[in-house]
């Protein structure tokens, strides 16, 4: 055999063999061409029986597990059934008019357009139900566009379409029942590779820590973070499809949640104390000695194995609970006693670097000297592995409790409640979308809408408006005045200014007033609401396209669409539109290269069998072993699926008709053609109508995130300077909360950022330079996390108080920097050209505490033990938040511009000429976007 031939059937039998759905939906796609292939059985599905393998592609596709092929089976039949059934009843609404009347052409186009406008919103709306929503679309579009105002054709037509849902739904489940596994292990295993990546990641990082690493490792280092990141944003969403889906096992998905927690936080311990810089420093050879064998390295080096070990033991007592679903029970108690050892040993590392790093703060203070600068970073990196020891004791707990639970359970089968919550939730399905668009899950609200302290001063307003014109003497409207004298009746001319002030009084009540504002909320969001007015693009889009199909029988557009299967068109509209242009833009392109490889296929397929149905069997059953690999394996299963689509319509469609109007290449020119109308029409109506371009929502998101940010951080200094105690319970509910605000921002932020390369535009997209805002936005997030749980230890009374003054001022600069950023990206706006240092800041400050550490040290030399450690990490990760933000400007420069007006610097802002007057304090000294000053 020559080597090529040898090379690809070994690379077949590698990628695609040993896969379960693969082997399962080349089952169903012989299936479903043997039925329609025998004649007895495909005639009760009539001319459009070879829609069995259209549906089987498109809805009822082959996914992971059986649990979830159940769930798309009951869903996918449950709209079809109603697709069916509000199509039958506008057809018997359609014969009631005369045949051929203009009513009985509009029932049926007024019944489609509906349709579409509902299915376009539950698509957008409830994710759940997206493929629910587009097998109603197709099936209303032939029943609606097919045989209208003949009452023979109603309940023929709807039992053809019956025929064709059922078969295509059973052959995939049967399918699915023979080869798949009945229960879904992929959550698991997802799990268990961020743990692996995890324990790379610090080991590459305690190889760093007390000696450099080479330049190699640094960029593995920085590919596992990213890599990390990602899947701690995977994990979350794929929890959320976890708990909604059919299951069989033993322990419930509820019991690893806080797994995903603690993962969550050893990620950001790793990004915020052991950042790749640190290792690489340069310094003289004898600093760089002495930065290598801190006393306390031994015992931190055994706390990291520590962790290590106890995440393996984690990992592989995970994969047992909840991979192992044989009706037989399968203990895991050895996993659960290699658990119990590690948290014991680990916790035995855990104070004996407590211990050291206490004796040698006491042996600095008993020396009266200082910490060595180049030892900084080495707290640091301790000081991060005690939190995360801290967190991996309990992801032990976690796990011997489940352990516990998958010992005391039998197996059975978890089943979703249904919720609207749960509608909103996307499945883990195998869609053709699934590996390219990601759309904005939480839509922006409009920059018109009023924010809380605008809604206050409106009835702050109201309020001094009404106590005003009560002051006021009133003339014509006695019973309004306070005075006790009576007045004289009003006359007739002033009743109409009577009432007039009456009904302003009642418009202006307290109680009216909040609910107009109430109103004006619901109509604005109504009116600027992503979900109606993709709703709205459905229905305008099936409404025009199917126009032609509603035109009297004599015209010509409607003899085209009737003779070439017009429906094509609107149902390729139908699945490219998505809810943003990015999306849409690349569905549309891989569904027209896909329509073009099975418009060439299925030419070849006619030439080569013509009516020879075993050949036919043979052909498209081959050709979906191509298909299956690059849904399953390649990033673009959309063009798989658009060619798996393409091929029946010309194929089947050959052999079922005894007479075809057109020659094979007619027919594959005119299905690729029909196809390509839908979709250049749906990128046109995305574009045009009600736009979602990812760049503009990216730059929104952006400014919002920078907000966020903000907050956060002004609520960090605010609890530190207020509270007695650091961080009080309520303090870490609300900066958790707000965290958590950010990072799903930033995860619609990166999402866009995926789109948005899809998009066709003629302005330039600077994306580098987006996606370094981004990175560096991730990375303050994870600063500021590290600060919130450093400040809970840090010596209150000698790094608060008595510097109280330095800290407000470097708050004020970072809240500055921050403030400035979020602005340019709101108002695309050049950048300040000069904004406070944060850096000059940031050099007072620690001088202070420097100071004010060491005169308590010599007064009392007992008050200071491990706090000291942390009062150091803390200066460390200001430090890296001070680049990060310098980092951020110069992006914002580089997007915006800046709005420069001096384009010198002068010697008397750089305090040059050897003049001690002229050192300026830290409010003098500024940042400039163009050169520091």
């Amino acid at each position: 055999m020559p080597r090529p031939f040898h090379d690809f059937f070994g690379f077949f039998f590698l990628h695609v063999t040993p896969s379960r759905r693969a082997l399962a939906r080349i089952l169903s796609t012989f299936l479903c061409v043997l039925l329609v292939i025998i004649r007895p059985f495909s005639r009760l599905g009539g001319s459009n029986a070879f829609l069995v393998l259209s549906l089987k592609e498109l809805v009822f596709s082959v996914q992971g597990d059986l649990a979830q092929q159940i769930e798309i089976t009951i869903l996918n039949v449950t709209g079809a059934l109603l697709g069916i059934g509000v199509s039958t009843s506008a057809k018997y609404f359609a014969t009631l008019p005369p045949f051929g009347s203009l009513m009985s052409r509009l029932i049926p186009a007024l019944f489609l357009a509906t349709i579409a406008f509902f299915a376009g919103w539950a698509k957008s709306r409830l994710p759940r139900l997206h493929l629910s929503a587009r097998i109603s679309c197709f099936v209303s579009i032939w029943l609606l566009t097919e045989n209208i105002g003949i009452p023979s054709r109603v309940l023929p037509d709807a039992g053809e379409f019956l025929w064709v849902t059922l078969t295509a739904a059973i052959v995939c489940l049967f399918s699915s029942m023979l080869i798949l596994h009945w229960s879904s292990t992929h959550f698991v295993k997802e799990i268990s590779a961020t743990l692996h990546s995890l324990r790379q990641c610090l080991a590459i990082s305690m190889d760093g820590a007390f000696a450099p690493i080479s330049s190699k490792q640094v960029d593995e280092l920085e590919a596992l973070h990213m890599d990390i990141l990602r899947r701690s944003v995977l994990l979350n969403e794929l929890h959320s499809q976890a708990s909604f889906e059919l299951r069989f096992g033993r322990v419930a998905v509820e019991h690893i949640n806080p797994v995903l927690g603690i993962i969550e936080h050893l990620r950001r311990e790793l990004s915020w104390g052991m950042s790749s810089h640190g290792s690489t420093r340069s310094g003289s050879p004898q600093e760089a000695e002495r930065a290598s064998s801190p006393p306390f390295q031994t015992s931190a080096l055994e706390l990291g194995r520590g962790i290590l070990a106890s995440l393996q033991a984690v990992e592989n007592l995970l994969l047992v609970a909840y991979t192992c679903v044989s009706l037989s029970p399968r203990s895991v108690q050895s996993e659960r006693d290699t658990v119990i050892s590690a948290a014991i040993s680990l916790n035995f590392a855990w104070y004996t670097t407590q211990e050291d790093l206490r004796s040698v703060i006491r042996q600095a203070s008993e020396n009266g000297s200082h910490i060595p600068p180049e030892i900084h970073h080495h707290c640091l990196f301790a000081t991060s592995l005690l939190q995360m020891a801290y967190d991996t004791s309990h992801i032990l707990q976690v796990a011997q409790k489940i352990a516990a639970h998958h010992n005391a359970s039998h197996i059975r089968l978890f089943y979703p409640r249904l919720s609207i919550q749960w509608l909103g939730v996307s499945p883990r399905t195998f869609a053709m979308e699934a590996n390219g668009t990601s759309a904005v899950s939480e839509p922006l609200e409009s920059t018109s809408a009023l924010s809380t302290h605008e809604f206050k001063q409106c009835l702050v307003a109201v309020a001094e408006s009404s106590t005003a014109a009560e002051t006021e003497p009133m003339v014509y409207f006695p019973a309004f005045n306070s005075a006790s004298s009576p007045a004289p009746s009003p006359s007739i001319r002033a009743l109409p200014q009577y009432a007039f002030a009456l009904l302003v009084r009642l418009w202006n009540h307290p109680q009216t007033l909040r609910f107009r504002l109430a109103a004006s909320r619901v109509i604005r969001k109504t009116h600027h609401s992503s979900h109606l007015r993709h709703a709205i693009k459905n229905a305008i889009g099936v409404a025009v396209l199917s126009v032609p199909a509603y035109l009297p029988a004599d015209s010509d557009a409607h003899s085209w669409f009737t003779g070439f299967h017009g429906q094509w068109i609107i149902i390729s509209f139908v699945w490219v539109l998505e809810t943003n242009t990015g999306a849409t833009w690349r569905i549309g392109y891989l569904r027209l290269s896909g329509t073009i490889l099975g418009a060439i296929y299925s030419h070849i397929t006619v030439l080569a069998c013509g009516r020879n149905p075993y050949g036919l069997v043979v052909m498209v059953t081959a050709f979906d072993i191509l298909v299956s690999w690059v849904i399953i394996k390649s990033n673009v299963p959309s063009l798989g699926v658009v060619a798996s689509i393409t091929l029946p319509p010309v194929v089947l469609t050959h052999y079922l008709s005894d007479r075809t109007p057109q020659s094979i290449l007619d027919l594959s020119l005119i299905r690729a053609m029909t196809i390509a109308i839908g979709i250049v029409s749906a990128l046109a109506m995305n574009g045009l109508v009600f736009p979602r371009h990812s760049r503009v929502i990216f730059l929104n998101q952006t400014s919002r995130s920078l907000g966020f940010l903000s907050h956060l951080y002004l609520l960090l200094g605010r609890d530190m300077f207020h509270n007695i105690y650091a961080f009080t319970p309520c303090d870490k509910r609300k900066t958790v909360k707000l965290e958590l605000h950010i990072r799903n921002a930033l995860q619609r932020s990166k999402s866009l950022l995926t789109t948005m390369n899809d998009e066709l535009s003629l302005v330039p997209k600077p994306m580098r330079h987006y996606r370094e805002v981004v990175q560096k936005i991730q990375k303050i997030l994870d600063l500021m996390t590290g600060l919130r749980k450093i400040r809970e230890n840090i010596p209150r009374k000698e790094t608060v108080a008595c510097v109280l003054k330095e800290r407000r001022e470097f708050v004020s600069c970072v809240s500055l920097i921050l403030f400035a950023s979020e602005q340019v990206f709101r108002a695309r706006q050049p950048l300040p050209q000069f904004l406070p240092s944060a850096r000059q800041a940031l050099e007072v400050l620690t001088t202070q505490i420097e100071l004010h550490l060491w005169q308590a040290i010599q007064e009392d030399k007992s008050i200071m033990q491990l706090s000291l450690v942390y009062s150091l990490a803390e200066r460390e990760v200001m430090k890296d938040m001070v680049d990060t933000l310098e980092g951020l400007l110069e992006s914002c420069r580089a997007l915006f511009g800046t709005s420069a007006w001096l384009t010198r610097t002068w010697p008397e802002l750089n305090g040059a000429d050897n003049n001690p007057t002229s050192l300026a304090t830290p409010g003098d000294i500024w940042y400039s976007a163009l050169e520091r000053v």
